[in-house]
Order: structure tokens, then C-alpha cells, then sequence
């Protein structure tokens, strides 16, 4: 029942979807031309579309992550969870110089982007926390089903709080870890 709240609060609160009231000049552009893509910047293989998806979701999220890590530049970037093989593969088609893992806690201190998709639970030990590693910054985390998973979930409210920037896209959560960004919370759908 928690979850249908949920949903029924962000869809009467996702105001931010084409950029209204939003203060910020960097968060405006980067809803609508990196998250939106309205301009039609960004590109993508013809072999990282051909790839089998497990749907249509899946494509457009691993889409919006290509453009994040091509927007944001980041150098070393970690998957955790049940598809982070598949999306680690599409990635470096898509970003064939950036440096990328799945299911490799060890390169979590160092990476500049995370990912945490599906089933992270399966993965990652009940009581981590991602504590002084967020204190490297700048950072950038994306967190799955933050509604819906619980594991999930708690790390999205439990980081949320300390993140510069906190997007909520009901499937998916982006967590801006960067003192030179103006702080925010957006909700909006993708």
C-alpha cells in the first residue's frame, strides 16, 4: 500500500518535468537537455540498441545513464546489481574510455559514478554504507526502484539528505554529490 502512496504523491508532485520552477540555470539545462534530451544531443550505437534489453524501461534508463556519465565526464564508473553486466557492456559502447565494473565492491572507493540497480541486496551486505566514500567528491550515484525495493529505498532516504542534489524519478533516484552545484530537491518522470 506504501508504494501506490507513493506513486500517487509523485504523480501529483512531478512539476519539474519540463523545467518548471526551477531556480537553478545548471539544473534547468540539465533537466531538459541531459535528463529530457530535448535537443537531441546525444547519440547511441547501433550495437548498444541492438543489445537484448529486458524492455523498453530498461533501454531508456540505460540511455539517460550514457548520457550522465558523458555529461558529468567521469573517469570510473561501477555497476552493482542483477543487470549490471548488461548495462556495464552497453555503457562501454556507448563510453568506450571510461573505465567500468559490475558487482566489484572493491572499486567502489574510487569511483566518481554509481549505479545501484536491481536486487543491490543480493550484492551488497545488509548493513554497508557508503559513509566516508562519498566524501571524495564530486560524486554521482543512481539508485533503482526507490520505492520498491526496501534495501534500495533505505539507501535513497538515508543519502538523500546529504546529496547537494536529489532527483526523484519514482523508478529511479539520482543522488548529486558536488559543492559547486546550487542544492535541490526535483521530482520528475523520465
Amino acid at each position: 500500500m506504501s508504494y501506490l502512496k507513493e506513486r500517487l504523491k509523485h504523480a501529483v508532485r512531478f512539476r519539474h518535468k519540463r523545467g518548471y520552477g526551477v531556480h537553478s540555470p545548471f539544473m534547468f539545462y540539465f533537466i531538459l537537455n541531459v535528463l529530457r534530451d530535448k535537443g537531441k544531443q546525444f547519440t547511441y550505437p547501433e550495437t548498444g540498441i541492438k543489445m537484448n534489453f529486458p524492455g523498453r524501461r530498461e533501454r531508456k534508463v540505460f540511455r539517460l545513464l550514457s548520457r550522465l556519465i558523458r555529461y558529468f565526464r567521469v573517469h570510473r564508473v561501477v555497476c552493482i546489481g542483477r543487470n549490471a553486466e548488461m548495462l556495464v557492456d552497453y555503457l562501454k559502447h556507448t563510453n568506450p574510455e571510461v573505465y567500468m565494473k559490475s558487482n566489484v565492491l572493491e572499486e567502489l572507493p574510487v569511483a566518481d559514478f554509481i549505479c545501484l540497480g536491481r536486487k543491490t541486496s543480493e550484492i551488497l551486505p545488509v548493513e554497508f554504507s557508503f559513509g566516508e566514500m562519498l566524501s571524495n567528491k564530486p560524486k554521482y550515484m543512481v539508485i533503482a526502484d526507490i520505492y520498491k525495493d526496501s534495501f534500495n529505498g533505505r539507501l535513497w532516504r538515508q543519502y538523500r539528505d546529504k546529496a547537494t542534489v536529489s532527483v526523484d524519478m519514482m523508478w529511479y533516484g539520482l543522488l548529486l554529490f558536488d559543492e559547486k552545484i546550487q542544492p535541490g530537491k526535483y521530482n520528475l518522470m523520465i
